[in-house]
Formats: structure tokens, C-alpha cells, sequence
């Protein structure tokens, strides 16, 4: 079984079971919250944990919209418009603790049940999560994961990188230096290798891997990725020869 949607074996339904595992993990923690905790601020600037879980429930909403993209072929497009997401997490961010949580525990039930019903069919369809952009449905679960195992870090509430599944840190760490050397990623990124020190494994961003002048980060693959989506400081990465860690663009 393979978990990466970049793989010509991967199966979407053989991820929704580590999904489901991730969602109940999430949903505790925003369980043991109350109304002053849920509207402190999260790790995320500007956004208390209210803004997270409430995020969580319409990426849910949003992934599912994807969803019957694929199970009717008509386009149903994530959101209406940033403009329109944005309006409904900040509608749903002062809500009571109670009512963010029901609200995240309903939209997961509802991507869980949508997800369990498509065919293999369905998941071949082509959908657009961003516009012109053009993904089979099956990537959908992963972004889901995704979402929800970086954005529980963000609720600072006990959870941390280092309870991210070894599996999801290895594909997503590729999938992140893939994207840093996508020529559709405009950021201004600098020239960096990357080691994993715990898999042995030397990715390059914006360089070839090999090279031996590009500056070298190294540090455990969660580790790695953490600093790379912004999720931790990289203070206890090593950089080689001893040097400031690169500067990297904000990633929400």
C-alpha cells in the first residue's frame, strides 16, 4: 500500500482510514477546549483556534465540493471565492466552543460519507482544486490529511510535527520541494540541499542534490518539513558550512 497520490499504485480509500484516524485525533483535542481556549490565539497569525477548526470545517465542505465534481461530473468548484471562504471562517471563528466543534465533527462526517461512496471511476475524474489546475480525484483525501495533520499543530493545543505519521512526512516532504521547484511557485527561493538524516534521503530545492556547494540543511524528515511549511523554527536543524538557515516565504 502506498499513501503518495504522485504513485501510479496509489489508491484514494486506502488513505481514508489513516484520514479517519487523523480526524478523530483532531476532534479530540478541539474537544478538550473551552470557550477561552478555543478563542485564544492559535500559532497561526492573526487567527485564534476558533479560525482553525472553523477553516477545517469548510476546507471539509470545500474538499467535498470536489467530491461531487467527481461522483457527478459537473463542475462544482471548492469555494464560491477567497472572498467567500474568508468571510465564512471569520463568521464562524466567535462561535461557543461547543457549536465550532459539532460544526468541524458534522463536515468530516459529511467528506467521510461522500468519499466512501465514490468508485474508482469517480476518483479517475479530472477536478481543478486551484483554477486551471488539473488533479484526478484522488488526490482529494491526501489533501484532506494534509489539512488536517499541519493545521492540529496549528491549534497549539499539545499537538507537534512529531506526531505526524513517518509515511505522510516522507511523501509530503518531496511533494514540498517539488513545489518549491515548480516554475508555477513565482517565491523568490534560494538554493538549498536538504538531508534527512533519519532515511538517509538528499533532496534539492532549486539545485541539483548532488552539488556539493549549495548550502546543506540537515535535520529528521518531520523536522525538515515542519521548517519548510513554517510549522516549526528549524532552530535545531544543522546547516552546513555553519550558517543562518535560508529564508524561506510565509506558507499558510
Amino acid at each position: 500500500m502506498t499513501i503518495d497520490p504522485r504513485s501510479p499504485d496509489f489508491d484514494p480509500t486506502d488513505l481514508l482510514e489513516q484520514l479517519a484516524d487523523a480526524t478523530a485525533s483532531l476532534i479530540a483535542t478541539a474537544e478538550a477546549l473551552d470557550d477561552d481556549a478555543m478563542h485564544a490565539a492559535s500559532a497561526l497569525p492573526d487567527w485564534t483556534r476558533g479560525h482553525v477548526l472553523t477553516h477545517l470545517a469548510r476546507n471539509a465542505d470545500g474538499l467535498g465540493n470536489l467530491l461531487t465534481w467527481a461522483a457527478t461530473g459537473e463542475r462544482h468548484d471548492m469555494y464560491a471565492s477567497r472572498e467567500q471562504r474568508n468571510a465564512d471562517i471569520e463568521a464562524g471563528a466567535g462561535r461557543p466552543a461547543d457549536a465550532i466543534t459539532a460544526d468541524l465533527v458534522a463536515a468530516s462526517e459529511r467528506f467521510a460519507e461522500q468519499a466512501a461512496a465514490l468508485t474508482p471511476d469517480h476518483w479517475r475524474t479530472q477536478i481543478e482544486r486551484r483554477p486551471g489546475e488539473l488533479h484526478s480525484a484522488a488526490h482529494v483525501p491526501w489533501w484532506r490529511y494534509l489539512e488536517v495533520l499541519i493545521h492540529h499543530v496549528d491549534l497549539n493545543a499539545g499537538y507537534s510535527p512529531a506526531h505526524w505519521p513517518a509515511d505522510f512526512s516522507a511523501t509530503e516532504l518531496e511533494m514540498i520541494v517539488e513545489w518549491f521547484n515548480s516554475p508555477l511557485n513565482k517565491a523568490a527561493v534560494p538554493a538549498f540541499r536538504l538531508y534527512a538524516e533519519d532515511t538517509a534521503r538528499m533532496l534539492g530545492v532549486r539545485c541539483d542534490p548532488t552539488l556539493k556547494d549549495p548550502l546543506l540543511v540537515r535535520g529528521p524528515e518531520r523536522a525538515l518539513l515542519a521548517w519548510l511549511v513554517g510549522r516549526e523554527s528549524g532552530d535545531d536543524l544543522v546547516v552546513e558550512p555553519f550558517d543562518a538557515l535560508p529564508v524561506l516565504s510565509a506558507w499558510m
